[in-house]
């Protein structure tokens, strides 16, 4: 049972280490010095830890640094992906959405190539059109620079958000949406036909995507 209750110990000490989990330190702190602190300051330490597990226990995550991207991404992927992060971070923190699902959009739209250009003028990491780009910078108060990483990653991610609660929060659906238009998805959900083949691989695609961000 001892040697049991050790394994569980140490496999949540490289849980929290492996998540960067703030609340791993604070347990450490309460650790070292429980001697001197007193309860109720260590009760305010337990709060804390039960909130971020909590927060971790609904799916937020951060999103990965060079040591947490695993071997299934090629050298010169894992530099690219590493690059965005910061945009990636700053804008899931605005717009509170997932950092592993703005990493799989991402992914699926231009592999990371902030230079990408698609059919009818998509452009850049998020691969935003043309219209839609100088509409966001609008709504921003800035001016539209699709081939920017900073913009192109907020008014991506500004558009998936607006997608998602369009849809109240179906995520599948706001996926959807960002692909295919929010006109194209009211109106299959109208004819109760449900999301065409094409539109469900895309979700599905970013989907993946996704799982394989959050497994770092």
């Amino acid at each position: 049972m001892r040697e049991e209750s050790a394994k569980h110990a140490l496999d949540a000490r490289r849980f929290f280490r492996r998540r960067r989990f703030v609340p791993y330190r604070l347990a450490m702190i309460v650790r070292r010095h429980r001697s001197v602190v007193s309860a109720g300051v260590a009760s305010c330490f337990a709060v804390i830890l039960a909130a971020a597990c909590a927060s971790a226990s609904r799916g937020e995550s951060a999103s990965p640094t060079s040591s947490q991207i695993g071997s299934s991404w090629s050298p010169e992927e894992r530099a690219k992906i590493v690059a965005v992060q910061p945009h990636v971070r700053a804008a899931a923190k605005q717009y509170k959405v997932d950092p592993d699902l703005i990493n799989a959009m991402i992914w699926v739209e231009s592999k990371f190539n902030a230079k990408a250009r698609g059919p009818g003028g998509s452009a850049g990491l998020m691969q935003l059109m043309p219209s839609t780009a100088r509409a966001l910078a609008k709504q921003m108060g800035e001016r539209s620079r699709p081939y920017s990483p900073d913009f192109n990653v907020r008014a991506g991610t500004y558009y998936l958000a607006r997608m998602i609660s369009k849809f109240d929060g179906n995520q599948k659906l706001g996926i959807a949406a960002y692909n295919a238009g929010p006109g194209n998805v009211r109106k299959w959900q109208k004819a109760g036909s449900g999301l065409p083949s094409s539109s469900q691989r895309y979700v599905a695609k970013v989907l993946e995507a996704k799982k394989r961000f959050a497994s770092g």
